[in-house]
């Protein structure tokens, strides 16, 4: 994996429980993990400051549901101040192109979309808190029948800090 410069590791895992379980974090654990607000009072508040500002009124059956979305993973470079939320996505096995396109391309996209206004948001918190964060977003996805995009999983791999080709290649 890899480490900055005073060899500490670059990229926490929180939800890597172990190999075998993982704990899939809220939108509102993330945030707490990133000290961007003080109690769920404010947290509200600032859900509701956030869309307002985009033209959009929340119910508050819809603002608890922004902050109880749960990415697949995250990973946190403390240091450099970057959050990536992480989403897996493997279709079943009788999945196949259609007319609309390509499924692992459409699945990317469907994920962007889900994600994107918390990405906006946290990015908007961390400058209005003054906390220089980066959040971004890693989709893996592999296509139908095991078939995926090499190249772009192999990009994704490397900005997580696997370095190494023959650990890329294994995963």
């Amino acid at each position: 994996m890899e480490s900055h410069d005073d060899r500490t590791r670059k990229w926490y895992f929180p939800s890597a429980v172990s190999e075998a379980t993982h704990d899939e974090w809220t939108v509102r654990q993330i945030l707490v993990h990133l000290v961007l607000f003080s109690d769920i009072r404010s947290l509200r508040a600032d859900v509701t400051d956030f869309h307002v500002r985009q033209g959009i009124v929340l119910t508050d059956e819809e603002i608890t549901s922004f902050y109880s979305l749960r990415p697949d993973g995250v990973a946190f470079d403390d240091k450099n101040k970057h959050c990536v939320l992480l989403e897996f996505t493997c279709p079943m096995d009788s999945v196949s192109s259609s007319l609309e396109g390509d499924w692992a391309e459409r699945k990317e996209l469907e994920k962007n979309a889900r994600y994107g206004m918390h990405i906006y948001f946290v990015n908007h918190l961390s400058a209005l808190h003054d906390r220089p964060w980066n959040c971004t977003q890693s989709n893996f996805t592999a296509g139908a029948r095991g078939s995926l995009k090499q190249t772009q999983i192999q990009d994704r791999l490397r900005l997580l800090g696997v370095t190494n080709p023959k650990a890329r290649g294994k995963i």
